[in-house]
């Protein structure tokens, strides 16, 4: 009787099997000039908001994706506007949204749009002159805030915003430009289902 319970004991209190890490090819296409380093921030930004879930993310440029491809997840995003930083500030009206997640008769597609100079006239006043110097990587890092939120609609199929974390509702300049912001465990525990 012992060994049976020690045998039970040692089940239950085993670590769970872990999932292997879901994978989603994400294809970026760009309808302006984008800097390179910025492209580089945003992806390190999303592989280190969505990473938490267990979630790889492989990287692919529209133009480089060939016709005889398939891709178990795919997620199509279009980045309108220059997606860089001009040493010049221009005027813009900043009302409005960052980016969308097409939704058909209440169903989340697998496409976004990003809105590259609703986010640079966003952030351009609210950064200092140290990160004026940085201000590609600073760029990348605000649009991988908002394309990882876009991509937590697209993944979990949901039009749920969180009250805090980067799937607010709404996130300020300052959000976008901050040190660090990550998502709320409940969200991450959706994508990870």
């Amino acid at each position: 009787m012992r060994l049976v319970c020690a045998t039970l004991l040692a089940i239950l209190c085993a670590p769970a099997p872990v999932k292997a890490a879901s994978a989603v090819t994400l294809v970026l296409q760009f309808d302006d000039t984008y800097s390179v380093k910025s492209l580089n921030a945003m992806k390190r930004e999303v592989n280190l908001i969505v990473g938490e879930s267990g979630i790889t993310v492989d990287w692919r440029l529209l133009g480089d994706v060939r016709s005889s491809e398939s891709f178990e997840s795919l997620v199509v995003v279009r980045f309108r506007g220059a997606c860089i930083m001009q040493p010049v500030p221009y005027l813009m009206d900043e009302r409005g949204y960052y980016a969308f997640t097409h939704i058909s008769d209440g169903n989340v597609l697998p496409f976004s749009e990003v809105e590259c100079d609703k986010v640079t006239s966003s952030i351009r006043p609210a950064m200092s002159k140290a990160q004026w110097r940085q201000r590609d990587s600073i760029l990348g890092r605000a649009l991988g805030r908002v394309l990882a939120h876009e991509l937590y609609h697209m993944l979990t199929k949901t039009q749920h915003h969180a009250d805090e974390g980067v799937t607010k509702s709404s996130l300020s300049a300052a959000q976008l430009i901050a040190d660090k912001l990550s998502m709320t465990r409940a969200d991450l525990e959706k994508l990870r289902k």
